[in-house]
């Protein structure tokens, strides 16, 4: 009797978890995986959730809608037609984009024949306020106009930006940014409106501008490395005031940081002409490497042992 009693619970048990990966499967497109001769062409609106794999081609706009996700699995390259105007991933539902240390998920400009890639060759990705919880971690992202952020929930991490026009702008929104190497973009990071992301432990080089915060923007930026971009490392418009703390900020053409913000224990260095091993210990609003700031507290003599992102697996 109790044989028979659990060999029914037994087949109880595997009708259920049937039933549970239908339900699960139902939901998603998995779909094939593109390969280099056969990529996945992709274009239009989403009617379910997606799971992309392999080799992507995209020949139009993309869009995730409200109630959809998007998976995108290590290792995979989603490549941008060219176009006029420029394609774009505008995501309303939810993207996880979640490569590996050694299998970044890629995205770029399938380029132009005869052509150089160039900043701008494709849009680049739209997070807008109705995407909750969207996530990319360990991407590369090159030749786009750049990520545009409107949603508070959004998570960018571990990410490579490069060659892009602004590689992340904050519209409105306070998003998670850390851990990125962001390098030769026109602008790393731009705050607009009240704009308050949390910005950590990224290596923002090799920029035209590092931050700009607009309008009244009041970012954290904290525990970055900030070093040789060609103008400003941080600069302030408007009524903006970002929190400035434990960064190093050096070698940079132009100011450190310029009319506004508060600055506390930073090490400020060689910026702004000054001079390679000229380290900033003023405590006044105007200094040779800082202009215009809010506050400056705790001075620093020597740099920020854990400021800036590790490269390893890069």
């Amino acid at each position: 009797m109790k044989h028979r009693k659990d060999k029914l619970l037994s087949i109880v048990l595997m009708v259920i978890s049937y039933l549970w990966v239908s339900c699960q499967t139902s939901t998603l497109n998995i779909g094939d995986v593109g390969t280099s001769e056969n990529p996945l062409e992709k274009s239009g609106e989403l009617a379910t959730s997606e799971v992309w794999a392999g080799k992507i081609l995209i020949n139009a706009d993309v869009i995730v809608p409200k109630g959809q996700t998007l998976t995108i699995r290590s290792g995979s390259v989603v490549g941008f037609e060219p176009a006029h105007p420029p394609h774009q991933l505008i995501v309303r539902g939810a993207l996880y984009a979640e490569g590996e240390p050694d299998r970044l998920i890629t995205f770029g400009s399938l380029g132009t024949p005869g052509q150089p890639l160039k900043s701008g060759d494709w849009a680049g990705i739209l997070l807008e306020t109705s995407s909750h919880n969207s996530r990319l971690t360990y991407c590369r992202i090159r030749h786009a106009k750049g990520i545009i952020c409107r949603s508070d929930s959004a998570q960018i991490e571990h990410c490579v930006l490069s060659d892009n026009e602004i590689a992340i702008t904050c519209d409105d929104a306070s998003p998670f940014i850390a851990q990125n190497d962001i390098s030769r973009n026109g602008t790393a990071i731009k705050c607009l409106k009240n704009a308050a992301p949390e910005l950590t432990r990224n290596t923002i080089l090799a920029n035209e501008y590092g931050i700009s915060c607009d309008d009244d923007s009041r970012p954290m930026i904290h525990h970055n490395e900030i070093t040789t971009n060609y103008q400003y490392a941080i600069v302030c418009y408007s009524s903006a005031s970002p929190e400035i703390t434990s960064n190093n900020i050096t070698m940079n053409g132009g100011w450190a940081v310029y009319n506004g913000g508060r600055l506390r224990d930073n090490f400020i260095r060689g910026n702004n002409e000054r001079g390679a091993n000229v380290v900033e210990r003023g405590t006044g609003r105007d200094s040779g490497q800082f202009y215009g700031v809010d506050e400056v507290l705790e001075s620093r003599s020597s740099p920020v042992p854990d400021a800036g992102v590790q490269r390893e697996g890069y």
